[in-house]
Formats: C-alpha cells, sequence, structure tokens
C-alpha cells in the first residue's frame, strides 16, 4: 500500500503557490491507537502532507525535470489535531528561491481551523535520480486537475 499524502491540488501558480486538500483516511485515523490517540491524525502526517506538496511544487514547476528533498523545517507550528472527518486544506507560498534551494511558508486549515503553519526548506534535484519524469506526470494528472 502507498500512502498518500495529497489527494488533489486545488491551485498552481509555477515556482510560487500551490494548494491542495487531503482528507484523513480511516486507516490514518488509527495509527495512534496504540498510544491511546485513536480517531487523531498524526501530526508527523500533516507535516508529511506539506512536505508533498511542496515536492509537487517543485516537480510542476520544473516541467518534472527536478524533485524536492526536504532539508530544513523552521518555525513550524501545530495547532489543533486532526481528527475523523477532516480534510485538510494545504497552501504554500514560496518565500525564497536560488537555483537549487526553495523555501516554502505552508499553512494547513481544517474547516477554518489552524492545524499548522511553518516554514519548509527544499533542496531541488533532477529527476532523474529517484523517479521517471513520465511516470510524475501521471500521478501529477490524477491529483491536479477535477475532482
Amino acid at each position: 500500500m502507498r500512502w498518500r499524502f495529497v489527494d488533489q491540488v486545488t491551485s498552481f501558480e509555477p515556482w510560487r503557490a500551490i494548494a491542495g486538500r487531503k482528507a484523513v483516511s480511516l486507516e490514518e485515523y488509527y495509527l495512534l491507537q496504540p498510544l491511546g490517540r485513536e480517531g487523531a491524525a498524526p501530526e508527523s502526517l500533516v507535516l508529511e502532507s506539506c512536505v508533498e506538496l511542496a515536492r509537487w511544487l517543485v516537480a510542476a514547476s520544473s516541467g518534472f525535470c527536478d524533485i524536492a528533498d526536504l532539508v530544513a523545517v523552521e518555525q513550524f507550528a501545530l495547532g489543533e489535531e486532526a481528527t475523523t472527518g477532516t480534510v485538510l486544506h494545504i497552501a504554500e507560498r514560496a518565500a525564497r528561491r536560488t537555483a537549487r534551494r526553495l523555501f516554502v511558508d505552508c499553512r494547513v486549515t481544517a474547516e477554518d481551523k489552524m492545524l499548522a503553519f511553518g516554514r519548509l526548506g527544499l533542496s531541488v534535484v533532477p529527476a532523474d535520480r529517484a523517479f521517471y519524469s513520465r511516470e510524475l506526470q501521471e500521478l501529477w494528472q490524477e491529483i491536479h486537475g477535477p475532482a
């Protein structure tokens, strides 16, 4: 089984901004059950959804020639927890970009509640080192388009 951290990309501006949604699956609600937190999505899942969306920003902006590796998480704060039935709305905007680095500010909300916000630092690397461009483009077509 492959975890999907972004279900749909809802807006996209190359190298500037991206937004998307992630509905927390039933399986994800039970991940914290051994810790006595059944029904709550792990905070690491919220962070990973932000990272995944930032990776899509890099891949789609570069014409699927580049991908991104996470290198920094800065001032990332968590607010309310995601619970059963939560749909995460993730919005990211480029804060700073160099030839091989991208920093994005991200916000995660659900039903007008702040779940998380912070800055991610990404290293931009050629896609052929880890993925095939065609496979990335096919998955992009699945998540970026009409719902």
